[in-house]
C-alpha cells in the first residue's frame, strides 16, 4: 500500500530542484531553518496554514505536497482482495468483516477499491452466521454500489456496480428492485474484439488475433452457462422439457470441455439436476447425477477453483491478465468446496436418499476431499 503523507520528500525535492538552501526557504517563509530540517527529516510537518504558501512557492496543489495518495493501485487492490478472501475462509468473520471496513473509511473515494471490497461482502456474506446478518451485508453491499454509480467517474466500473447491486436486491428477496434496475440496461453487443482480432490478422499477428477470438468465445460461453440453470430451474414442473435443456447443457459442455476451465458452471447443473429429479421421486436419477458430480470434483486439475485455459482454449492468458482478479476466483477455494461439499451433505434436499448405499458412498467420497 502507498505511502499517504510523505510532505519530508516532496520539500527536499522541490527545495534542491530551485537550487535553494534550507536557510533561504525559511526566511522565506518566515521560520527557522532547524524547522525547515526537522520538517524534512520527517521529524515534523509545517503548521498547516504555512500549507498553502508552501505549495504555491512549488507551483504545486497540497496534495502533491502532502504526497498525499487517495487511491490504491489496481495491483494493490486485487493482492488486497486475494488476502482478504483467502483470510474470511481461515480466520473469524467478524475480523475480515471490520478489515474491510478500515479499507472503505481509509480509501473512500477509491472506486476501484469500493468495488472490490462490495464484491468481496457479496461473495462472503453467506458466511456471516445469521441470515440478519447476511441481510445487512447485502443492503452495506447495496450503499457502497450506490457510492460508485454515483459518485464514480469509471462508467465500466459503474455499469458492474449496478448489475451487483441487482444481484444483491435478488439476494434480499426484492426482484422488483433489480428489474427496476435492469429492465432499461439494454445493449447490442458490440464485439469490439472481433473486429480487432480482424486488425491484428491482416496484420499478420496471427497469435493475438487467436487470443481475442478464443476470449469473446470464452466470455459467450459463461454467458450461456451462467444462463442454463436458471432455465432448466424454470422448467422444474415440465420433466421433458427440462431434460432437454439439461441435455442441451451437458451436451455442450462436453464440446467446450467446459469441465477443464469452467468445472463450478457443470457442477452446478449437476447439482440442479439431480435436485429436480428426486423432487419428481426419480432417485436413481438422481443418484446418477450426483456421483458424476463427485467424480468431477475428484479428477485432476480441478482445484484450485480459478478460470484456466483447456487443450482446446489456449491463447486466453493475455485475457486472463487483463481481469481485475486474474485467474483468481472471486472467493477462495477452500470456501467453494466446502460450500459444493455441504450443497450434497447438509441439505435437506437430499434427505430422502440418505438411507440409499451409493448415496453414502457419494457422502463418504466428499468427506475426504
Amino acid at each position: 500500500m502507498k505511502v499517504r503523507i510523505q510532505i519530508h520528500h516532496v520539500l527536499v525535492a522541490k527545495r534542491k530542484e530551485l537550487g535553494i538552501t534550507q536557510e533561504q526557504f525559511a526566511n522565506y517563509l518566515g521560520v527557522s531553518k532547524p524547522a525547515v530540517s526537522k520538517w524534512e527529516s520527517g521529524k515534523s510537518y509545517p503548521d498547516i496554514t504555512l500549507l498553502p504558501v508552501i505549495a504555491s512557492y512549488f507551483n504545486m496543489s497540497i496534495d502533491d505536497l502532502l504526497g498525499y495518495e487517495s487511491e490504491m493501485t489496481k495491483e494493490e487492490i486485487n493482492e488486497l482482495y486475494k488476502r482478504l478472501a483467502k483470510s474470511f475462509a481461515t480466520e473469524s468473520f467478524d475480523q475480515v468483516y471490520e478489515q474491510c471496513h478500515v479499507y472503505l473509511k481509509k480509501y473512500a473515494s477509491c472506486w476501484r477499491l469500493l468495488f472490490s471490497i462490495g464484491t468481496l461482502l457479496v461473495n462472503h456474506a453467506h458466511l456471516s452466521g445469521t441470515r440478519e446478518k447476511t441481510d445487512s451485508i447485502f443492503r452495506e453491499a447495496i450503499r457502497i454500489f450506490d457510492r460508485i454509480i454515483n459518485f464514480g467517474d469509471d462508467p465500466v466500473l459503474s455499469k458492474q456496480a449496478l448489475h451487483l447491486k441487482a444481484i444483491c436486491h435478488l439476494s434480499l428477496g426484492q426482484p422488483n428492485m433489480a428489474i427496476e434496475i435492469l429492465e432499461d440496461v439494454k445493449e447490442l453487443p458490440m464485439n469490439e474484439d472481433v473486429l480487432l482480432a480482424k486488425a491484428y490478422q491482416m496484420k499478420g499477428d496471427y497469435e493475438k488475433a487467436k487470443g481475442l477470438l478464443q476470449a469473446q468465445i470464452f466470455k459467450n460461453l459463461i454467458g450461456i452457462f451462467q444462463a442454463y440453470p436458471d432455465l432448466i430451474s424454470l422448467y422444474s414442473d415440465e420433466l421433458e422439457k427440462m431434460e432437454d435443456f439439461f441435455q442441451q447443457a451437458i451436451e455442450l459442455g462436453k464440446v467446450f470441455r467446459i469441465e477443464q476451465f469452467r468445472p463450478t458452471d457443470l457442477l452446478f447443473i449437476l447439482y440442479l439436476g439431480a435436485e429436480i429429479y428426486l423432487r419428481h421421486n426419480e432417485k436413481q436419477r438422481a443418484l446418477e447425477l450426483l456421483e458424476k458430480y463427485v467424480d468431477t470434483l475428484l479428477k485432476p486439475g480441478i482445484l484450485p477453483f480459478q478460470l484456466k485455459g483447456n487443450s482446446l482454449f489456449d491463447q486466453l492468458e493475455d485475457f486472463f491478465d487483463e481481469l481485475d482478479l486474474g485467474k483468481d476466483a472471486p472467493r477462495n477455494s477452500e470456501v467453494i468446496l466446502q460450500d459444493l461439499k455441504k450443497s450434497v451433505i447438509d441439505h435437506p434436499t437430499f434427505a430422502p436418499l440418505h438411507g440409499e448405499e451409493r448415496y453414502q458412498r457419494i457422502v463418504q467420497k466428499l468427506k475426504q476431499l
